[in-house]
């Protein structure tokens, strides 16, 4: 059998595609594997993991590969996915436990191919992969084995822990209701199931297993026709399916994108809130790692989706009674507004995060102490309101009255938006929020710092101006320098220090 050797730096480049994640790597492997799998229609997905061994098997008898996609599983310079083709990327899965793993074992059977590969590493630098046959198929089909390193130690260790991975990235293909629909809409079947470790995880129903309460069903709409499926409920306990995950779960395919409470803190009642809402056609804006929403550009359209959700989700809390504090600008956010727009020159982090509509190349530190200009810029295209608007493609209009048959609807309208001369609004923006539940001085929501009006510390300055401002100030570095920790960068822990100096000689 033929052996090849992969001709990239596979080590910086492994570790940059699991830097695009905001979960544990071996995490990171499990989700894209599932993600392959459903990609290519399976209906029984099972994963194993032998402690003993540290060893993870992921099989599926799903479409298989076919000799293309099997060269580029293996192709470390072959692009992701094409956005929008689907919720995984082919090889991603394999390629990224690289990070922690020494060996892949992958075996696939399609109907134009069968091969299979013994992928590992023969040193440090050299990463090779042999032909093999496969042995492990009955049909049609893909096998990966993954082999851990000794040191390493994935964050799932029993079958326990597999189960509530399932549930954090993939909840909606455990529930009855909503598989029927995913056969209705035709993009999965019905029976559609996992086994872990050998025990098949039978389908429930969320409302009966989180125990929700003041239920809601509905069917988000856009130019009254049907775009997706969503229930909201509030769980008998907090943080029902996962430490910290709250909200509405935003779903494209069957996996959970996002939490969301839409900019909405409703106080001691939020953790206990909880929601599914599947949109298929949010696919379309998936970020390159498929972890969130990309926007840009995109705008209009996208919240021709998201808006509906939002609006359901604020009705239902005031029809079960919850008033929640919503985030709201005032003229001290415009000062700071303004404020932080003098310091792009310093602090170039913020034009990347705020968006600032700037060209000039500017200093910034990098990993190594070097001073490179990097230029900044962020202006964005709008469409004029109303004007040469073009249907968005098909969209789920009715379930269908059979079985893996929807309605869709049609396309709209013949003419295509122009961009036109005006600009988006840029630069930072800045909101209050009364959160005396929670202990941050502020977050980020969005592309907004919120600051916490309600915090202690924030009310004991209400009443000094100068003192309010500074710990204004602060709260939206601390803010920002948490979110680009977690957004996957190297955490930088003097970027409040550089901000706050930076404001200080101004």
């Amino acid at each position: 059998m033929a052996v090849h050797e992969s001709s990239v730096n596979f080590d910086n480049l492994i570790r940059d595609l699991a830097e695009m994640y905001p979960f544990d790597v071996s995490e990171v492997i499990v989700v894209e594997l599932i993600a392959n799998s459903l990609d290519a229609g399976a209906t029984l997905i099972a994963i194993d993991f032998d402690l003993r061994e540290n060893r993870l098997v992921v099989q599926d008898n799903g479409d298989g590969m076919t000799t293309e996609q099997f060269a580029d599983y293996h192709d470390f310079a072959a692009g992701l996915k094409v956005r929008g083709a689907g919720i995984g990327f082919a090889g991603l899965g394999a390629k990224v436990s690289f990070n922690i793993a020494d060996r892949v074992i992958t075996e696939t059977r399609s109907s134009s191919f069968e091969g299979g590969s013994d992928w590992y590493l023969k040193s440090k630098k050299k990463l090779v992969w042999e032909e093999i046959e496969p042995t492990h198929l009955q049909g049609q089909g893909t096998r990966v084995q993954v082999q851990f390193r000794a040191p390493a130690k994935p964050m799932y260790q029993s079958t326990e822990d597999l189960v509530a991975l399932l549930r954090r990235h993939y909840l909606p293909l455990m529930d009855q209701r909503f598989l029927e629909l995913y056969q209705q809409m035709g993009h999965y079947s019905s029976e559609l199931r996992f086994a872990v470790n050998g025990e098949v995880v039978r389908p429930s129903g969320v409302v009966d297993e989180l125990s929700l309460d003041r239920v809601r069903e509905f069917f988000p709409k856009r130019r009254g026709k049907l775009f997706g499926y969503g229930i909201l409920g509030v769980a008998g306990s907090e943080y029902p399916i996962a430490p910290d995950v709250c909200g509405v779960l935003i779903c494209t395919y069957g996996k959970i994108i996002k939490a969301e409470l839409f900019s909405q803190f409703p106080g001691s009642l939020g953790p206990r809130l909880f929601g599914i809402v599947e949109v298929p056609d949010l696919v379309k804006f998936l970020t390159t790692h498929k972890t969130d929403f990309i926007r840009k550009g995109k705008q209009k359209e996208f919240e021709r989706l998201y808006d509906p959700i939002r609006q359901e989700f604020r009705e239902w809390l005031k029809d079960i009674g919850v008033e929640p504090t919503e985030v709201e600008g005032t003229d001290e956010a415009t000062k700071l507004e303004r404020e932080l727009k003098k310091l792009v020159d310093e602090v170039p982090e913020l034009a990347d995060f705020f968006g600032f509509r700037s060209k000039k190349r500017v200093p910034a530190p990098d990993s190594d102490g070097e001073m490179p200009a990097i230029t900044h810029e962020g202006v964005d295209l709008t469409f004029p309101v109303g004007e040469g608007t073009k249907g968005q493609g098909p969209g789920v209009v009715d379930l269908g009255d059979d079985p893996g048959e929807a309605l869709l609807e049609k396309e709209q309208g013949d003419k295509r938006a122009k961009p036109i001369s005006r600009t988006a609004r840029r630069g930072p923006k800045i909101a209050f929020a009364e959160a005396p539940d929670r202990m941050d001085l502020a977050w980020v929501e969005g592309s907004n710092v919120v600051i916490n009006s309600a915090h202690p510390a924030y009310v004991r300055n209400r009443g000094n101006s100068k003192a309010r401002r500074l710990h204004s100030l602060f709260a939206i570095a601390s803010a920002v320098q948490r979110f680009l920790a977690a957004e996957g960068e190297t955490p930088d822990l003097m970027f409040v220090d550089r901000m706050m100096q930076a404001w200080g000689k101004k």
